[in-house]
């Protein structure tokens, strides 16, 4: 049996070997044990994990949703003749409001044949400022780059 002052020299050794806590590190081979080494010398206990594990290579809960399916959206999309930006949102699918812009752009620039054209295709009010800036400065729109710029709540 232990005498008190065994058990005294015991507790204080304990103390002074005490963890000092946990670190969870990234398992990469040949550099995670020599950081465990060092940590150790500093009573740090190190415990390994690994970076990718078959859970996050096979589990995907959700699909991935394409952009143009989107509902209740504000969009942009942008002119290839200078900088300015159409900024639009709706409620529909972006897909759908895409094509939509794009028809109706692309029906008013192909009657514009003569300025008579021109001047009467400027004085009708369109669906959109698109088909106003396409008619009025004779500009092409960067249909591939619409993107997607926030979520309608």
């Amino acid at each position: 049996m232990a005498t008190p002052k065994q058990k005294a020299k015991k507790s204080s050794k304990d103390d002074s070997e005490k963890s000092r806590g946990l670190v969870t590190l990234p398992y990469v081979e040949g550099v995670s044990e020599r950081v465990a080494r060092i940590m150790k010398s500093y009573n740090i206990h190190a415990a390994m994990k690994p970076h990718s594990t078959l859970r996050n290579l096979l589990v995907h809960p959700k699909d991935k949703r394409e952009p143009h399916n989107s509902t209740n959206v504000i969009y942009s999309i942008p002119c290839k003749n200078c900088d300015l930006t159409y900024i639009g949102e709706t409620g529909r699918k972006f897909g759908k409001r895409l094509d939509e812009h794009r028809n109706e752009a692309e029906k008013v620039a192909t009657n514009i044949r003569t300025r008579a054209n021109r001047k009467a295709s400027q004085s009708t009010i369109h669906k959109s400022a698109i088909t106003d800036h396409v008619v009025d400065n004779n500009h092409v729109i960067n249909w591939d780059e619409a993107k997607i710029v926030g979520k309608r709540e």
